[in-house]
């Protein structure tokens, strides 16, 4: 009974490796589909507000995926609070160190690896 119950414990074990491994494929394959949709968008932008856009759109992809009940369209129609987002955002990545916001340091985490998956691209 003893080696049936390691062998049940190894299976077990297995799996959960096998379905975490499974998780963080499925992760980085949405991840570089939306890094896909983000290349396409900045191509409309100039290129001096690129950067500040980029962080801006994860920013609130994050803010989105977080708080169903907001509607981003809705703010992103606005081009006054989209051009003072992108001052903010333009002061963020002058200084990253500042940001103490849980939500703004995934966006540059996010940036990050988006410039590493650009770079790794081409």
């Amino acid at each position: 009974m003893h080696t049936t119950q390691w062998i049940i414990f190894l299976v077990i074990l297995i799996l959960a490796i096998i379905g975490f491994i499974f998780y963080l494929h499925i992760r980085r394959k949405r991840m570089y589909e939306m890094f896909e949709q983000v290349f396409e968008s900045s191509k409309q932008v100039p290129k001096q507000k690129k950067h500040s856009f980029l962080l801006f759109m994860f920013k609130e992809s994050i803010v989105s995926v977080k708080n169903k009940k907001a509607n981003p369209q809705s703010r992103m129609s606005n081009p006054k609070f989209v051009e003072s987002q992108l001052i903010q955002m333009e002061r963020i990545l002058k200084d990253p160190s500042k940001v103490t916001d849980k939500n703004m340091k995934q966006a540059l985490q996010l940036y990050d690896a988006y410039f590493k998956w650009e770079k790794s691209k081409y």
